[in-house]
């Protein structure tokens, strides 16, 4: 192996006819140090964020809706009722003229029981929905990956080389 002058003087031989090369270390070239860049961060798909927060209006508004038909239907309930009492009637046992009253005041108080439980299932999902919502929009996004798990760099020695795997995940 022949070696330039100045690498010949590095590795400690002569410059006047010494071509032998006594013992040295290996001569290690490295790559030269690369920026690490990152790419910047995929944007966000806000597609889902619109839709939850939508879907999650639509069942607020439903919620809502149910609440103000269940009260009306209380209302109405309790109005037949006021109108079974003024006559000093119960539903209990009531007299034959009162049967289609207090058959209305049992319609209009199982509507309001089943309006009543739509409207908190309404909140419920609206709740559960607005939640999903900022959740996926405040999470943090993953930043994109570059696509290489591992990186392979060559190595050259001296005497030979070598491969030099870094991995990143």
């Amino acid at each position: 192996m022949v070696l330039a002058k100045g690498e010949a003087q590095a590795a400690g031989a002569t410059a006047e006819g010494d071509t032998g090369v006594t013992a040295a270390a290996p001569v290690v070239e490295h790559p030269p140090a690369m920026p690490v860049e990152r790419p910047p961060p995929p944007k966000r798909n806000w597609v889902p964020v619109i839709t939850l927060g939508a879907a999650s209006a639509v069942w607020l508004g439903v919620g809502i809706g149910m609440t103000v038909a269940s009260r009306n239907a209380r209302r109405d309930a309790d109005g037949h009722r006021a109108e079974i009492r003024q006559v000093h009637a119960r539903c209990i046992e009531p007299p034959s003229d009162l049967i289609d009253r207090c058959r209305d005041v049992e319609r209009e108080a199982g509507r309001a029981a089943r309006f009543g439980t739509v409207s908190v299932v309404g909140y419920a999902v609206s709740g559960a929905l607005a939640i999903a919502a900022a959740t996926y929009a405040l999470w943090p996004q993953r930043a994109a990956s570059t696509g290489r798990a591992l990186r392979v760099l060559p190595q050259r020695y001296a005497g030979g080389g070598g491969v030099f795997v870094v991995g990143s995940w």
